[in-house]
């Protein structure tokens, strides 16, 4: 089941940059005091895993396990850690300084031993002009140490790598930019396929004012509507009725000229 597990886990980037650390204690007289005055040097191993692939200007989380420490304790005792690796990062273009801090935690300590901090996740981020692919290499070690008792007591012992060009111990691929333009859209006035053309005009005189009015369409008369016909019946009927009116006016002027002769 585990195998199973591990096969279907997210895919992650890791290595592992073997390294020489000099711990120098003469800066801080009580870490001096304490560790002694002469530095310690020796081989230090940093594995570090975390994703393959990231943005550019993205946090990301990794595991560190920074292995044994050149730095010995002189007491065998249960002090509080807290453990800061800085690296190198180098890019297509450049470089930057990245720090990875961990938590607090318990650890005892063996004297004259090696100090032994165990693996610790952290977040980093990601220089926000990098491309291309980003190589951690070790640059510094950093303990902040708290000792309770008999005296409770703060020490921060710092080491620097001696590696000309230290090995990455870890490296991440940077998703490459988008190149894709955003889609345009052309905005312009459409004509109308329909239009409308004025044959012909009329202008009709009455009580001194003009009007005029335009007939769309090719050639095409104007059409009537229900009062049109309505006013062609009245004057049709009225023109019957004088004519009508006429004749029995004439046919009594005939009927008394008849009678006086």
């Amino acid at each position: 089941m585990a195998g199973a597990m591990m096969s279907f886990a997210p895919q992650a980037g890791a290595g592992t940059s073997n390294t020489k650390l000099k711990c120098d204690f003469q800066s801080d007289p009580t870490v001096k005091a304490t560790m002694g005055s002469k530095p310690d040097t020796g081989d230090q191993a940093f594995t570090v895993t975390g994703p393959e692939s990231a943005t550019a200007g993205e946090q990301i989380r990794v595991n560190i396990d920074p292995g044994v420490s050149p730095a010995a304790s002189p007491l065998a005792t249960t002090v509080k850690v807290t453990p800061t690796v800085t690296f190198t990062a180098k890019y297509t273009g450049g470089s930057a300084v990245l720090s990875a801090v961990g938590a607090t935690l318990d650890l005892p300590l063996v004297a004259n031993a090696g100090i032994d901090v165990p693996a610790f996740a952290a977040n980093i981020k990601l220089p926000a002009g990098a491309s291309g692919k980003v190589d951690l290499l070790p640059k510094a070690f950093a303990l902040k140490i708290q000792v309770p008792e008999p005296t409770p007591l703060t020490l921060n012992v710092p080491c620097t790598v001696t590696d000309a060009e230290p090995k990455p111990a870890y490296s991440v691929t940077l998703a490459a930019a988008s190149t894709a333009g955003g889609s345009s859209t052309n905005s312009g006035s459409a004509s109308s396929g329909s239009s409308s053309s004025s044959s012909s005009s009329s202008s009709t005189s009455s009580t001194g004012t003009s009007t005029s009015g335009t007939t769309a369409g090719n050639d095409s008369l104007a059409k009537t509507g229900p009062m049109d016909d309505a006013l062609s019946m009245g004057l049709l009927g009225g023109t019957v009725g004088l004519l009508g009116i006429g004749g029995v006016l004439l046919a009594t002027r005939r009927v008394r000229s008849s009678r006086n002769a």
